[in-house]
């Protein structure tokens, strides 16, 4: 498993867990249409793992 550590290094996946010394309190930005989402920001040795791909990531790879 690859480990990104430079800036701009982006993950987007259907489920992320994550881990960090320091979590800012969630926010709520807009999102598509009427939906909400929710933001905040990882600081001090924070740590990302995809646990569940993109659903489109997982069809294309499962191609033969």
């Amino acid at each position: 498993m690859s480990t990104y550590y430079g800036p701009g290094d982006a993950l987007k996946a259907d489920r992320i867990a994550v881990q960090a010394r320091n979590i800012d309190t969630p926010y709520i930005v807009k999102g598509s249409g009427k939906h909400r989402t929710q933001s905040t920001k990882l600081r001090d040795s924070a740590f990302c793992v995809i646990e569940l791909p993109l659903k489109s990531v997982r069809e294309r790879g499962s191609r033969t």
